[in-house]
């Protein structure tokens, strides 16, 4: 119960001609209103104490030397974020040393439909996909079939005469691009889409062949900038194994990490409500459903290796687990130890930028990305730890992530 509105606004208790007991000379009536407006107060109170209270933490988080004040500290944060409308759900997950120590959900994944959000909700991760793409890649490099320095052309020939803008004007390529260029964003291949017009149905095949008529923005390793890559690398990866980029990371990785919920669209239909919903937003509180959930039940035409995967926050959990520990999860393993070392390595070096493979990377043991709605990841082999962190946003650059890191900050006890 709240204060009576009038005109839009809310108006002096005892003057609103709306008020019951407007101007009353009864002092029964007064002691009547004071005692609903404290029980108003205190429902309200109680409701947003039940809303914003922690969660029990035990052994989970004490095994992963997590603060467990720290901890509770993060519930309430999480939970107020859902409730000032930055995100309509929120799942935060903390491993170290090889345990789960911290995995909670807050809010909602459709609001539309009131669908809690769940360590079962299916979430559209965007650019995170690139990194598992660079995984599968190095799993195949590791067998011989290609060398970081190869031209991309001996296995895509549309990339043989590649052009390049160089102060206005369009030339040759002085070097090819490579698959090492791929992984790092320095080919030259932006996210630019003029010309592109490629139909629903065509294939990543034709698309690596629209992209290769396209002029690059620079000479292949000599710069920096993100684009469609590795979605290059994986029509790579399609050439090199002679079968479709969904099925070769379903073999390389997916089944070898148990990442069952993991795939470029949902197969089964019982699956849909698992699905979270895609806000647009302009500011705060402006949720507005945005994108159709009835596209990812549709097998795509092209597995885009740079933003196609729909995934958990579990599964997810396991690719960061296999990375930190160096290539090897459950007994199974998708890379060599060396390999994940690779990985983490900065590649840029020689043009002042800081990248690994297929993510971004510090230099000190650090390797994390994120994708277009608002989900991240961050692995630290320094402090044995990573995180998954989940939303469904686009557009409004929601605080969330910042209030996330933190508080996780502060959970991460030293040794």
């Amino acid at each position: 119960m709240g204060l009576p509105i009038h005109n839009g606004t809310r108006d002096n208790l005892w003057t609103t001609t709306n008020f019951p007991f407007h101007r009353t000379k009864d002092p029964s009536m007064y002691r009547h209103i004071a005692t609903i407006l404290l029980i108003s107060l205190v429902c309200n109170a109680t409701v947003v104490a039940e809303e914003s209270k922690s969660r029990p933490h035990g052994a989970e988080a004490e095994e992963a030397n997590l603060d467990i004040k720290a901890l509770d500290a993060l519930d309430i944060a999480m939970q107020q974020q859902v409730d000032d409308k930055h995100v309509s759900g929120v799942i935060g997950l903390i491993a170290r040393h090889g345990k789960i120590g911290y995995y909670e959900t807050f809010g909602q994944s459709v609001i539309e439909n009131k669908t809690p959000m769940t360590k079962e909700t299916l979430f559209r991760i965007y650019s995170m996909t690139k990194p598992i793409v660079a995984v599968t890649a190095m799993s195949i490099w590791e067998e011989g079939k290609f060398k970081l320095h190869d031209p991309i052309s001996v296995h895509l020939p549309e990339w043989k005469e590649v052009q390049v803008k160089v102060d206005g004007d369009i030339v040759a390529t002085e070097s090819p691009i490579t698959p090492r260029h791929l992984m790092t964003h320095s080919s030259g291949l932006s996210y630019d889409k003029d010309g592109l017009n490629l139909g629903r149905n065509a294939t990543l095949e034709e698309f690596s062949q629209a992209l290769a008529k396209k002029p690059l923005n620079f000479q292949p390793g000599t710069n920096y900038v993100y684009g469609y890559s590795i979605d290059i690398l994986g029509r790579y990866i399609e050439a090199i194994e002679g079968k479709s980029l969904d099925v070769v990371m379903r073999e390389r990785v997916f089944d070898r990490l148990a990442m069952d919920d993991t795939e470029f669209w949902v197969r089964e239909t019982t699956d849909r409500e698992r699905v979270a919903q895609v806000y647009r937003q302009r500011e705060k509180g402006d949720l507005r459903p945005g994108m159709i959930s009835a596209l990812v039940m549709r097998k795509p035409s092209r597995m885009m290796g740079g933003q196609g995967l729909i995934s958990t926050a579990g599964d997810y959990a396991r690719f960061c687990q296999m990375l930190l520990n160096k290539g090897e999860l459950d007994g199974k393993r998708v890379l060599k130890t060396e390999t994940a070392n690779l990985m983490f390595q900065n590649h840029l070096g020689k043009i002042r930028k800081v990248y690994g493979l297929g993510g971004v990377v510090d230099g000190t043991g650090g390797y994390s990305w994120g994708g277009a709605a608002g989900t991240k990841f961050w692995i630290d082999t320094r402090k044995d730890c990573y995180g998954v962190f989940m939303i469904q946003t686009w557009g409004y650059s929601a605080p969330t992530y910042r209030v996330f890191r933190k508080h996780v900050d502060k959970a991460i006890l030293a040794e």
